[in-house]
């Protein structure tokens, strides 16, 4: 038995160890950006509704087919569309009030600016979390310049100048 348990708990943490990391890709960059946001809106408990006109008007407000805009809308609408846990209250109530005020104005270049600024706010906290090494922080600030210049290149006519998803998740703090 005792032998058993000196193999078995080496296996055991062998198994546990995180894969070599193969760098960052488009799969790790969403990943990363959805859950931030995510993760974001989950703690701060903004009422859901406050995001109805980016859901209803996605032009509006996200490129289509950008890298960046894509994981942060679907973060929201996840958000909107996923109900209380029933055992517990899981969403907060610490929502920034100015920036509940930019979602619910009725002027999109707020909203905008709003949204840019719930990205960046949420892409730092993630960073702050997420345990990456400075390199592998680097790499990932790297892949999302490079996803914003993707989006950039994806702008419409009449969208505006910026694109508040790519704006935020590449600001630096």
């Amino acid at each position: 038995m005792a032998r058993m348990k000196r193999f078995l708990v080496p296996l055991l943490l062998l198994g546990c160890a995180a894969p070599p990391a193969a760098g960052v890709g488009d799969a790790e960059r969403s990943r990363f950006l959805f859950m931030a946001v995510l993760e974001s809106l989950w703690e701060e408990g903004p009422e859901p509704d406050l995001f109805k006109p980016l859901l209803e008007k996605p032009r509006d407000h996200f490129v289509p087919k950008c890298p960046l805009c894509t994981p942060v809308a679907h973060a929201i609408r996840v958000y909107v569309e996923t109900p209380d846990v029933p055992v517990y209250g899981a969403r907060g109530n610490a929502f920034p009030r100015e920036l509940a005020e930019g979602f619910k104005s009725p002027d999109r270049v707020k909203r905008m600016k709003a949204l840019e600024e719930l990205v960046a706010r949420s892409v730092a906290r993630r960073f702050d979390r997420c345990g990456l090494s400075a390199a592998e922080r680097e790499e990932m600030r790297t892949y999302l310049e490079v996803g914003k210049q993707d989006g950039m290149a994806l702008l419409e006519p009449g969208f505006g100048t910026a694109c508040p998803s790519c704006s935020g998740a590449t600001r630096r703090r």
